[in-house]
């Protein structure tokens, strides 16, 4: 049994290259509502946490990830050791999963927000956005 969950997690981190591509969010009035959001760092920051605890969950030691954008949405589950990341461009804020980021292809992006993002924006919002998901990685 322990060969098979392993030889499982294997196969959902080796199909991550095709799912990488962030995927815009399935209103296209969103990102302008969040736009607006983003302007209040707090209640953007408690809306974004909301988000991705709402699409990542932890059970037994795997990521379970509910993407609901609406291009592919799907579930994916890995282990809960996987590199992850937190990504802000004009595109919006993402979290990664796997090895490398949106960009390069190597890895799974869940978008949870298409609204551009400043970098100066990213370094007040991204961290606490990284602490969930950090909370998350670790069962909590």
């Amino acid at each position: 049994m322990r060969r098979l969950a392993s030889f499982s997690a294997a196969l959902c981190v080796a199909a991550l290259p095709a799912l990488a591509e962030p995927k815009p969010p399935i209103d296209p009035g969103l990102a302008a509502s969040d736009k607006t959001l983003l302007q209040d760092d707090d209640k953007a920051t408690a809306e974004l946490q909301r988000r991705l605890r709402s699409q990542v969950a932890y059970r037994n030691g795997l990521l379970v990830i509910v993407d609901r954008s609406g291009t592919s949405p799907g579930v994916t589950v890995m282990p809960a050791t996987v590199m992850w990341g937190i990504d802000c461009s004009d595109n919006g804020l993402a979290v990664t999963f796997g090895a490398g980021s949106g960009d390069t292809d190597n890895g799974l992006a869940l978008q949870l927000t298409g609204a551009a993002i400043s970098d100066d924006k990213c370094a007040r919002i991204a961290p606490a956005v990284g602490d969930a998901m950090l909370a998350i990685a670790k069962g909590n």
